[in-house]
């Protein structure tokens, strides 16, 4: 499986896509839309904003990291509460990591009805096929954490 580094390229991407969710504009699928996670980071303490894509779950949201353990992952698990912006709300969040055993049906599912284009980028990040054992995806879900996202009490 390959470590994903960002590139100049999707870092540039990154930054013009955030302001156009920021602003409220429908960006990403129907069924996981984007939104900015902003999170404070675990060794600076200074906010970190970063697209993403979300899935409704009940009455919070779903949170997958489709390109494995980076920094907005590792930022959210220490942090265990952020901020999500989707169609120009801002809400609160508290986030909870699942464990793999948990988390491994969840992210077979994710792969298995994201959009082909997505799929094909995130590919080499993935060892599992969507056809792979349980056992694996439980796997793969140690290493592409998956949070639940509630919204936090006012």
């Amino acid at each position: 499986m390959t470590s994903f580094t960002p590139s100049p390229a999707f870092r540039i991407a990154n930054r013009m896509v955030a302001p156009l969710v920021r602003w409220g504009l429908p960006l990403g699928s129907r069924k996981a839309p984007m939104a900015l996670l902003t999170v404070k980071g675990r060794k600076s303490g200074l906010e970190r904003t970063t697209p993403v894509a979300i899935e409704r779950h009940g009455d919070g949201w779903l949170l997958v990291a489709v390109y494995g353990t980076c920094d907005w992952s590792r930022n959210l698990e220490a942090a265990g509460e952020a901020r999500i912006t989707s169609r120009g709300a801002t809400t609160p969040v508290r986030a909870t990591r699942l464990e793999p055993a948990d988390a491994g049906p969840i992210l077979r599912d994710a792969m298995a009805r994201a959009p082909s284009m997505v799929r094909r980028m995130t590919a080499p990040y993935f060892t599992a096929e969507i056809e792979s054992a349980a056992s694996e995806w439980e796997r793969e879900a140690s290493e592409h954490p998956v949070f639940v996202l509630t919204k936090s009490p006012d």
